[in-house]
């Protein structure tokens, strides 16, 4: 049984401690600063949270695209060899797969970025 605090849970931690605890005593002009760190904070315990799950919803999707034909070289080359095959046309028959590709991973990156804009635009 883990007692630590994982690594989400200590940026968590970290992140309320600015925002409730060092926030208000800073000056204002320190703010903005403050609130950035912040936010980097935020995106990086999402990061962690999604980190796997996200990969391999992206790696199942892609080769569900490729079949037995995907480069077995890791998941960057693999969508370098997508951008390079949908200049080349080679999905033009296929695009509305490749489209819910591209759906799935720009949905997945805006849950860790922006997940807010996810929600005002009814996508979450």
């Amino acid at each position: 049984m883990r007692s630590l605090p994982t690594a989400a849970e200590l940026l968590k931690i970290a992140r309320e401690g600015l925002l409730n605890e060092l926030l208000p005593h800073l000056p204002k002009e320190h703010h903005y600063t403050a609130l950035m760190a912040a936010n980097a904070l935020a995106i990086s315990m999402r990061e962690i949270q999604a980190d796997d799950g996200q990969h391999k919803a992206e790696a199942a999707l892609l080769h569900e695209l490729y079949g037995s034909a995907a480069p077995d070289e890791g998941m960057d080359a693999l969508a370098g060899h997508l951008a390079h095959d949908l200049r080349a046309g080679r999905f033009d028959a296929r695009l509305e797969a490749v489209g819910d590709l591209l759906l799935a991973e720009v949905t997945a990156r805006l849950r860790v970025s922006n997940p807010k804009y996810l929600k005002q635009a009814g996508l979450n």
